[in-house]
């Protein structure tokens, strides 16, 4: 009886390191590596999305850009614009009254002529006959009013440029 108690004994001892064998020997190192692949998939797939989160990020950067690009752009021409507007207002401006008083020294000279008590010389002298080119010289307080008007229209152009850009 001793004997197959021994062996009995002995079965026992083999049959519970062998399940703790397999414990150690096959089943953790299986599911230590499952484990580390799915770790590796976790980390694989938090890497893709961090990508992808970064990507939109730089892409929605982009348009920001393009679009405060296209913003300031679409500013500067209206600025341009309204500039040369301003410009043209002055010099068509400045055309006008140089042709106006012209044609005013004109009259005027015209209608001392028919006085008969003035000689022409009198007139000539009195009623000077005027440039009506548009680059004459205009008196000071035209000159100014008109260069101020000008540089009224060149600030609201600055002022309209500013808003847009905000």
């Amino acid at each position: 009886m001793n004997t197959l108690l021994k062996l009995s004994v002995i079965v026992s001892l083999l049959l519970a390191s062998s399940g703790v064998g397999f414990y150690y020997a096959v089943y953790l190192p299986r599911r230590d590596a499952q484990l580390e692949n799915e770790r590796r998939q976790e980390k694989a797939q938090a890497d893709a999305q961090k990508r992808v989160a970064q990507e939109r990020s730089l892409a929605e950067r982009k348009k920001a850009e393009q679009r405060q690009a296209e913003t300031k752009a679409s500013a500067e021409a209206h600025y341009q614009t309204c500039l040369n507007k301003a410009n043209m207002t002055h010099e068509s401006s400045w055309a006008a009254e140089c042709k106006r008083l012209a044609e005013k020294a004109l009259a005027d000279h015209s209608e001392c002529l028919t006085k008969p008590k003035l000689p022409k010389g009198y007139c000539d002298a009195a009623y000077r006959l005027r440039d009506a080119s548009p680059g004459c010289v205009l008196p000071q307080k035209v000159a100014t009013g008109l260069d101020g008007d000008l540089s009224e229209a060149r600030n609201r152009c600055q002022r309209e440029r500013r808003a847009a850009l905000q």
